[in-house]
């Protein structure tokens, strides 16, 4: 096999996503794991855009229990 010494690929310092790289997050978010049945898994997904897009929103839902 031939190396190639184009400076193509493998690891580079400063490649790759950054941690927090969305605006405004300084921090990578952490993964959950949830158990939901297929009803319940269709509300987690559209609570978890509101949660995504506008916490206070959420926030205020969550209030009205």
């Amino acid at each position: 096999m031939t190396e190639k010494n184009n400076g193509w690929g493998g690891v580079r310092e400063g490649a790759g996503r950054k941690v927090g790289w969305r605006k405004g997050f300084s921090e990578e978010r952490k993964q959950r794991q949830v158990r939901a049945h297929e009803d319940e898994w269709e509300l987690i997904k559209e609570f978890v855009q509101i949660v995504k897009k506008d916490k206070e929103r959420a926030q205020r839902i969550l209030e009205t229990e």
